[in-house]
């Protein structure tokens, strides 16, 4: 038995073709009745299973496709949900930065962050405006929040903006219920704090304003709120650790205050001193 089922294996084509003239010769020599059922028994042993599975692998394809196309439809469908939630979440943004400009005097340029610090201390962004909308070096930049930095190096149509959280930046800044003034320091970019005078009465939870000292941050702008005081070894001095209002990790839209530094008024004065005195 063994032997036969390698035969047919191995000749497989000939079987074929001996098996198919077999049948052929004997349909044509059978009677009408006998072809007929032979037919019908050939349909339902051999062609209808064929059939059947032709069938049943055509239909597979036809759900692999489906199922295709559902998946591309569905991550279309998700990406434009995600564009849609992130359009309503900046209409909230600058339905805030709108209310927030209408409380100024100052003539504001709204501006969008193009580009950040790759550093991780993260000291400075790039703004779409410069010296074609009005920037000059300087000028600060707000949020909703409070302050953001100021303008230090500008082109036509961008601006770079140091931080406050850099630690090479220096911000007057005030007590506003004790009205004490100070300088905002870090030196990580993340821990912030004031040196004030020992008998300067601040408490945790104040808040902290610009003083308008310095000439280029005007006087009351939010800054943030004392967390606590740390004794230092100097002793007319405490250090007073502030928690910045504006989270710079999420620096998005913002404002250029169109306000001149105050000294630059008084350079040309200051020159002319100068030349006078020489």
């Amino acid at each position: 038995m063994h032997w036969i089922i390698q035969f047919i294996i191995v000749r497989r084509n000939f079987c074929s073709l001996l098996f198919t003239a077999t049948v052929s010769l004997w349909m044509i020599s059978s009677s009408p009745q006998i072809q007929a059922s032979t037919a019908r028994i050939l349909t339902m042993s051999l062609f209808y299973p064929f059939q059947l599975t032709l069938s049943q692998t055509a239909h597979i394809k036809n759900i692999f496709s489906e199922n295709r196309a559902l998946r591309q439809q569905l991550a279309e469908t998700n990406t434009r949900l995600a564009l849609i939630e992130d359009q309503e979440k900046e209409n909230w943004r600058l339905r805030e930065l709108l209310d927030f400009s209408t409380e100024f005097d100052h003539d504001l340029v709204p501006v969008r962050v193009i580009a950040r610090d790759p550093s991780p201390l993260y000291r400075s962004i790039v703004v779409n405006a410069g010296s074609e909308h009005g920037v000059v070096k300087y000028m600060p930049l707000v949020n909703d929040h409070g302050v953001v930095g100021k303008v230090v190096e500008l082109t036509k149509n961008m601006s770079l903006v140091q931080l406050v959280k850099d630690p090479s930046s220096r911000l007057s800044v005030m007590d506003r219920r004790t009205r004490a003034v100070g300088i905002l320091e870090t030196e990580n970019g993340r821990d912030f704090f004031v040196r004030y005078r020992s008998h300067e009465e601040v408490q945790g939870g104040d808040t902290i304003i610009t003083s308008g000292l310095g000439g280029i941050f005007p006087k009351g702008l939010m800054v943030g709120f004392v967390t606590k005081t740390a004794n230092t070894e100097n002793p007319l001095f405490n250090k007073v650790y502030i928690d910045p209002i504006v989270r710079f990790e999420h620096l998005e839209e913002l404002f250029i205050m169109k306000l001149h530094p105050q000294w630059a008024a008084f350079r040309t004065e200051l020159d002319s001193l100068k030349t006078y005195d020489d």
